[in-house]
């Protein structure tokens, strides 16, 4: 169990929560399946964020649970390039 390895699963269960949010309304608003994907993944991130975050706490989670650094570190790329394409203005 480690610091690090808490704040960082803490930190991509929420930063993809919150990315899932905007995702989630331009599906509602537009009804294009790519923001739906979008949403879905990043609920889905979030999902294991917060399974990798218990697996870090003292308590007794499943072995399955724990994870290592490099592998949050790859992880948290992938939730900024999902946050990149959020916060990116759309090219006219």
């Amino acid at each position: 169990m480690g610091l690090v390895e808490l704040f960082v699963a803490v930190l991509i269960a929420g930063v993809s929560l919150v990315n899932a949010g905007p995702a989630a309304a331009a599906a509602v608003r537009s009804r294009d399946a790519r923001f739906v994907v979008l949403a879905t993944a990043n609920a889905l991130l979030a999902l294991l964020g917060a399974l990798w975050a218990w697996g870090e706490l003292p308590y007794s989670a499943p072995a399955w649970t724990a994870v290592q650094l490099p592998i949050l570190g790859l992880v948290f790329i992938v939730v900024l390039l999902f946050l990149a394409t959020t916060l990116l203005p759309r090219r006219t």
